[in-house]
């Protein structure tokens, strides 16, 4: 894949001490439940406006885990059935989906990635296998995010 999810939608995992530190507004804390658990996911990604000024969308998710990973599947185009299949597939692994994003960087190219958390660190061959064999799909990679940062696994 010469072409990443990451490349597009950046995350990273927090502490919930680090998010204490950033000083949100209080109901803000309450929403994202700040004393329920200790790690929220942060992603990212710059929305480039035709007829607007460029910003970004921060998005951040409460998570029990302290790790974060992201299913990426390479495929022609996004058909609802596949990513409902994949979704099927990672929550029968028993994992939390935390959210999901995609995009096309050419007619027939097409990515989307899943987020989830999980409790342990694992191997996702099983996974990756029954993912792979799909319709459509001609990739499928596995990234995980930590407080530390993020690498492929």
């Amino acid at each position: 894949m010469d072409t990443h999810i990451l490349d597009n939608f950046n995350g990273k995992l927090y502490h919930k001490e680090t998010i204490k530190n950033w000083q949100l507004p209080q109901f803000l804390e309450e929403q994202l439940g700040i004393d329920k658990y200790e790690y929220f996911f942060l992603t990212t990604s710059i929305e480039q406006e035709k007829h607007g000024n460029d910003h970004i969308h921060l998005s951040i998710f409460p998570t029990k885990f302290n790790i974060v990973y992201l299913l990426e599947v390479e495929t022609s185009t996004i058909l609802p059935k596949l990513l409902h299949d994949t979704l099927n597939l990672i929550k029968q692994a028993g994992k939390d989906i935390i959210t999901s994003t995609g995009f096309c960087s050419s007619e027939n190219l097409c990515y989307f990635g899943i987020f989830f958390s999980s409790k342990n660190i694992e191997q996702f061959d099983n996974l990756l296998d029954q993912i792979k064999k799909l319709e459509n799909v001609h990739d499928a990679l596995v990234f995980q995010y930590t407080c530390e940062g993020c690498k492929q696994i």
